[in-house]
């Protein structure tokens, strides 16, 4: 993995991890913070973890944990309301969360037409191509639409060897290989991306749709 730069993830779970660590004291290229769920929750620590992350070296990410039970515009709204109305150039694309804790209905098709009007919501507001968060197996159930594929994957595929990849996609942009990372005692998800700091940040260029 020396090509592959590590990152984590965090949200209100990690506490003040963020204000002990740095890109001299880890390893770490890159955090991802989350910012909000569904049409109602936001993550208390956004604010102070969104700010922090660049202070201290780290390239920042956020996430949206998606809700198939509410409704597209409304979850956007909830996200734009916290992450704010402009979104930094230099900060990863905004991350949709979506795995089996979002699966609140079952109406197949509903689902994939209700995601991807999210999805188009984030992309036009930001003018970012936002990132798909999932695994293999909720890839493969509700993902399994060739317009998700445009849409590059952060696949969960923690103690394997390589990530598993749901059929949509060919490849992965960012692989959560671990569910049971520490630092400094605090227990944290880990992650690659697949290229080194370079490669990191001509993805984020190249995830901006504006002219």
């Amino acid at each position: 993995m020396s090509t592959q730069i590590k990152g984590i993830d965090i949200s209100k779970s990690q506490g003040n991890l963020i204000d002990s660590i740095d890109t001299n004291n880890t390893d770490l290229a890159f955090v991802i913070c989350k910012a909000s769920g569904g049409i109602t929750i936001q993550d208390p620590d956004f604010a102070h973890n969104w700010e922090t992350i660049p202070q201290k070296g780290f390239i920042r990410g956020t996430y949206h944990f998606y809700y198939t039970d509410d409704a597209p515009q409304s979850q956007a709204d909830n996200f734009f309301n916290v992450v704010g109305s402009e979104y930094p150039s230099d900060a990863l694309p905004p991350v949709v969360d979506f795995e089996n804790g979002s699966i609140k209905t079952t109406d197949h098709t509903q689902i994939i037409t209700d995601l991807l009007d999210f999805l188009d919501l984030i992309e036009q507001k930001y003018q970012r191509t936002p990132i798909i968060y999932t695994n293999h197996s909720t890839g493969d159930s509700y993902l399994n639409d060739s317009r998700f594929a445009k849409y590059p994957l952060w696949v969960a595929s923690p103690n394997a060897s390589k990530p598993d990849l749901p059929s949509t996609w060919s490849d992965w942009t960012i692989w959560q290989y671990s569910f049971t990372g520490n630092i400094n005692g605090t227990d944290v998800d880990e992650d690659y991306f697949n290229g080194d700091l370079n490669d990191l940040k001509l993805f984020i260029r190249q995830s901006s749709i504006s002219s």
